[in-house]
């Protein structure tokens, strides 16, 4: 068989390192006067850099707006913020936060351009009355202060709208004009945001690497996102004399700033596929879904693998990349053990990492038995290496009640 064809759509002008925030400015347009900036905690938690980035803004002759967000980005709140700055002449939208802010910007980015009184929810896919964007949208920098989502390199924000449900607004050209991976900015997230959030990067990175719509480009991309994740995950959030390492952070943003390229290209699996029904009729944070669940949902993946309930060639593929990534998490990777042996190990490692990180369990946001079948029956599969049926999918989820 030869190489498989793909398509890269691209990514944001990348600035990554330690202190490239001072580079703000610089990014913007040169003929910018206002910028709306949304952020969350970031001028608390990061009170000294937040100082001196409103100083340097100052110093350009820039004014500047803010719109605050402490949740995850509903209609009402897009379609508040977009209509008090309609009229303000914005010239960049620049979201600072973790990916819920990140989201927020980037549909707030998208709809500035809108006619006045439109909303949001015409452009969420799945919506009765939906209608394609037309892409144009506020030139927009994407800025995250948590290791997790990778939304600084996707084209989608994802919008919770009434009835308990999450959906997504989607063009090629929301993919942000700049996004500045500052590793320093995540230092000060808290040990359990870390643990989650860095459990949704690796997360994203697996399912995209075993992705049927995988290409040779996602896989590189993949598998090096996973290997800095192997070597910084655990210990920043179980080692106290590793908790404020740079080095660490840097492994670990860059490792979440790939998955955001690998799932926009290559696609997500079951524990995503859990994720929106989850998350949007429970107060469960995004990352501590696909914590609490990969382990359950990888090793019922190989196990169906193993059953042959797919092609012998597709079986093979998937079962030889499990097996890469368990070799890669239990830092075997240079031992030639047996495809069986490392993606045994695989399974056991996230178990491992799942309680060692202390996820909490679904129960713990109200899930019960009684649940679980209007779960399934939202949920989706999406581009597993094998399709799971109902039974399975409740098997994953009542390990994790």
């Amino acid at each position: 068989m030869g190489m498989k064809p793909f398509l890269f759509a691209g990514t944001p002008a990348i600035h990554f390192g330690a202190g490239q925030l001072a580079k703000l400015v610089q990014v913007l347009p040169r003929e910018a006067k206002r910028v709306l900036l949304v952020m969350g905690s970031f001028a608390r938690t990061n009170a000294e850099r937040w100082s001196k980035l409103e100083a340097e803004l100052e110093a350009a002759g820039i004014a500047l707006e803010t719109a605050r967000i402490h949740f995850e980005p509903t209609v009402e709140w897009v379609d508040e913020v977009v209509e008090r700055y309609r009229q303000m002449a914005i010239d960049a939208v620049i979201a600072i936060g973790g990916g819920s802010v990140l989201d927020a910007g980037k549909a707030v980015s998208a709809m500035l351009p809108t006619e006045p009184g439109d909303t949001v929810l015409h452009y969420l896919e799945g919506q009765p009355d939906f209608r394609p964007h037309n892409g144009n949208k506020t030139f927009f920098v994407a800025v995250p202060t948590t290791s997790g989502t990778g939304s600084e390199m996707t084209k989608n924000a994802v919008i919770a709208i009434a009835g308990g449900f999450k959906r997504s607004i989607r063009h090629d050209r929301f993919i942000p004009d700049a996004a500045i991976v500052d590793p320093l900015l995540t230092i000060s997230c808290p040990l359990s945001v870390k643990a989650a959030s860095g459990m949704d990067a690796l997360t994203q990175l697996i399912e995209s690497y075993v992705s049927i719509n995988a290409s040779p480009f996602t896989d590189a991309l993949a598998l090096s996102g996973i290997e800095a994740a192997a070597s910084s995950l655990l210990p920043l959030c179980t080692s106290p004399a590793a908790a404020e390492d740079p080095e660490l952070h840097a492994r670990l943003a860059y490792a979440s700033m790939l998955s955001g390229i690998t799932l926009a290209h290559a696609g997500l699996g079951l524990v995503h596929g859990f994720a929106a029904p989850l998350g949007g009729s429970f107060p469960i944070p995004h990352g501590v879904i696909c914590g609490t669940l990969i382990a359950e949902a990888t090793k019922r993946n190989i196990a169906a693998l193993r059953d042959n309930v797919v092609s012998s060639e597709q079986a093979a593929i998937g079962l030889a990349k499990y097996a890469k990534v368990g070799a890669m998490l239990s830092g075997q990777a240079a031992m030639k053990a047996d495809i069986d042996s490392s993606c045994d190990r695989l399974s056991a490692v996230l178990e491992e990492w799942t309680e060692r990180l202390q996820l909490p369990r679904l129960g713990e946001y109200g899930v019960t038995a009684a649940n679980i079948d209007p779960i399934i029956a939202a949920s989706n599969n999406k581009q597993s290496p094998v399709t799971l049926g109902p039974d399975l999918m409740r098997e994953i989820l009542l390990a994790r009640l």
